[in-house]
């Protein structure tokens, strides 16, 4: 065998390893992350002049993205939707036809956690991993104007990575304290809550 036949060997060899190469050793991973919510996302009470109630919607979903660094460090940055909605049941009625019908507002619940993430290399395939950072949030209720749309919380989690060729699962418990209330001191009967309880799935290439 030649020097440029085993030149071009070698350099083939290694555009497949390069090409090939495991999930561990990517510098950027994508994907979709999901998961439910362990405590209800709102605070509904009554009153003498009305009450209010909500469907409790648990899911969170979104894509992710990841930033892999040297010595198990990484960036990680991910975009939740998760649905909301409150109903208004009035009790001190107007004899007026129609005051008597509850009214139900819809909402969504954009969240943005950009998190500082580092991951404990234990074993070829499990890795834990724990994670903290800010999550930036934007709520918005149909003809409801909110107080505060737009607030940020501090978030830390925790979990594992199963890493296998080129795919990633990482299931993860994560925690993010909302100091503000998005509906502000106007909203009676209803208000956000400030400590929010997830548990995620991430699942990027």
């Amino acid at each position: 065998m030649g020097y440029r036949s085993f030149s071009k060997i070698l350099l083939l060899s290694l555009v497949l390893l390069a090409w090939c190469r495991p999930a561990n050793s990517q510098l950027i991973s994508v994907g979709i992350k999901g998961g439910v919510l362990l405590n209800d996302p709102l605070n509904a009470g009554q009153g003498g002049s009305g009450a209010v109630g909500h469907d409790v919607r648990r899911y969170l979903v979104g894509p992710t993205g990841e930033l892999h660094l040297p010595f198990g460090f990484s960036v990680e940055v991910d975009a939740l939707y998760r649905p909301l909605n409150y109903t208004d049941y009035p009790t001190n009625l107007s004899p007026l036809p129609g005051n008597y019908s509850p009214l139900t507002h819809t909402g969504s619940d954009w969240q943005f956690p950009i998190l500082a993430k580092y991951e404990f290399h234990k074993g070829f395939i499990v890795h834990p991993f724990v994670d903290g950072g800010v999550t930036y949030r934007h709520v918005s209720f149909s003809n409801v104007p909110l107080g505060n749309a737009n607030t940020a919380g501090v978030t830390v989690g925790g979990g594992l990575t199963f890493k296998l060729l080129f795919v990633r699962l990482s299931p993860e418990f994560r925690y993010t304290h909302f100091p503000t209330d998005v509906f502000g001191s106007n909203f009676n009967y209803v208000h956000s809550k400030s400590n929010q309880a997830d548990f995620l799935v991430g699942l990027t290439f």
